[in-house]
């Protein structure tokens, strides 16, 4: 099947426009024809916006419901002879007419509403006699669709979906848990991280989540446990290492590390938690404890496996309410933790009321819990679900995202990334770095330059001390001027010059 860029590249302006206006899509800052289809094309295959533009046709017409329905049984495409006999013929019209008629506000059939909603295209196929019209779901869009008779064929969840949030709702799942993995990178490069016999030293831990794109105080249970995660993943993947009490890096593991790209960063990330029989999410969740008395365990790899596959089953890009997510695990697998069925000689206990919580009538405060925290914590935290926070009276959203989606095996199509390599470096020795650079770049930066902040970009400072530094480390000016040139935007020629002369005694001047 076609691409939405392929659909919307034969379309004229007009269409283009009116397409925009109907799926609330932004063609601001497009200069060429080419830039606004790939912009449109971009915005409205978003999930959210697929599923938000199949609730509005079907709230006018119910039998658009049936008519993707039916293109989705056939793979996508069938005759658009066919087609039409069931659900109406789109009226062909040239540039004039359309301006003259509009009609995408007076639709006469359900095709024609999918078809200037950008939910189906029209396209010729096959050649001589064999030549025909055929009415297709663009390849991007198919999978963000409802799916017929999903749940009966994969044995999903009994689940519904809900209407998608109004976007200042949701919170996309984004790489903050990433860029926080280059930040305990950099920060072990250049600072130091004490161990005690109760773990890292309190005072090195306040410095190093001061650096976090998201500071925050260590009193809060979520994103306590968010740090010990990511201590967690950077040891499993072989980052650190023992010297004393000092925690250092394994400087093969992380080159490796960082030579990878985004995606597969991304996804080094979320296989290490999702392999990983040491980390205890059910003895992580924050309002539970699970006390070290009698001889009970639970296997973290097994339960994290089965509710990986429970939430696969979710269809992609569709929103879901987490009350009626963790209602379907109930309903379809309630034992997903304990194989057994024992719920009397666990000893979890409540971190509230300090109250052991045994038998099946604690479901929700064990199993829910942890459902609730997997869905807020780790699998939001690691990008596989997207996030909505509720309206008033109403509950948390979730939705698997685009990465998510791929990991747990359906065929979506992979999202779009927006790395930059570009440096802005200021007159007075400051690097700003947008939180798209690489990790690699942003870590060459911490070698030579001191941290200040980290949001809303990363901003270093290029000083005396920090230059020094580098030299002892066999990192020279002159590798530092060339690194700049490459990535500075601008990259002042004064600045340049100082860095590029330190290693002859001279310093960096300011004035």
């Amino acid at each position: 099947m076609p691409t939405t860029v392929q659909m919307l590249a034969n379309y004229p302006d007009v269409l283009l426009v009116v397409l925009a206006e109907l799926r609330g899509a932004l063609l601001d800052g497009a200069e060429t024809r080419e830039q606004r289809v790939e912009l449109l094309a971009a915005q409205i295959t978003d999930p959210t916006s697929v599923q938000m533009a199949y609730q509005e046709v079907v709230d006018v017409a119910p039998q658009a419901e049936a008519a993707l329905n039916l293109l989705l049984r056939e793979h996508g495409e069938m005759a658009e002879a066919q087609f039409s006999r069931e659900y109406g013929a789109i009226r062909q019209m040239g540039p004039a007419k359309l301006e003259r008629e509009s009609p995408w506000l007076y639709p006469e059939n359900v095709a024609e509403l999918l078809y200037y909603y950008g939910l189906i295209g029209r396209a010729f196929k096959g050649a001589g006699q064999q030549a025909h019209t055929v009415i297709y779901v663009p390849s991007d869009v198919a999978p963000w669709l409802p799916h017929p008779q999903s749940e009966a064929a994969q044995g999903g969840l009994p689940v519904t979906p809900v209407a998608p949030p109004p976007a200042p709702r949701t919170l996309p799942a984004d790489d903050s848990f990433l860029e926080d993995a280059g930040t305990l990178l950099g920060f072990l490069y250049t600072e130091r991280l004490r161990l005690t016999a109760q773990g890292p030293h309190p005072e090195d831990v306040d410095r190093l989540v001061q650096r976090f794109q998201m500071p925050f105080n260590g009193d809060v249970p979520d994103l306590n446990v968010r740090l010990a995660l990511l201590l967690h993943l950077a040891n499993r993947l072989g980052w650190l290492r023992r010297d004393g009490d000092i925690v250092q890096l394994t400087q093969n593991a992380v080159r490796a590390f960082l030579d990878k790209t985004r995606a597969e960063q991304r996804r080094a990330l979320f296989d290490a938690w999702r392999g990983s029989p040491e980390w205890n999410d059910l003895c992580r969740t924050p309002e539970l404890e699970c006390a070290d008395t009698g001889n009970w365990t639970n296997d973290p790899l097994q339960t994290r496996e089965t509710l990986l596959r429970l939430f696969g089953q979710l269809q992609p890009g569709a929103w879901y309410s987490q009350a009626a997510i963790i209602e379907a695990v109930r309903k379809v697998e309630p034992d997903f933790q304990r194989p057994t069925g024992d719920y009397d000689t666990w000893y979890v206990r409540s971190t509230t009321t300090q109250e052991f919580l045994k038998g099946f009538e604690q479901w929700d405060a064990v199993e829910g819990a942890l459902l609730r925290f997997g869905m807020r914590g780790p699998l939001f935290w690691l990008a596989v679900v997207d996030l909505a926070e509720p309206a008033a009276g109403s509950d948390l959203l979730v939705s698997l995202s685009r990465w998510g989606a791929t990991w747990l095996g359906h065929d979506v199509p992979a999202p779009e990334e927006h790395v930059s390599n570009v440096i802005q470096v200021a007159e007075d020795f400051t690097l700003t770095l947008e939180p798209g650079v690489s990790l690699a770049d942003r870590f060459r930066v911490e070698r030579f330059a001191q941290w200040k902040q980290s949001y809303p970009n990363f901003v270093y400072q290029i000083t005396q001390r920090t230059l020094k530094r580098a030299a002892e480390r066999g990192i020279t000016g002159p590798r530092i001027a060339r690194f700049l040139r490459e990535h500075g935007r601008p990259a002042p020629m004064r600045v340049i010059a100082a860095v590029e002369r330190f290693d002859t005694g001279e310093r960096v001047q300011r004035s």
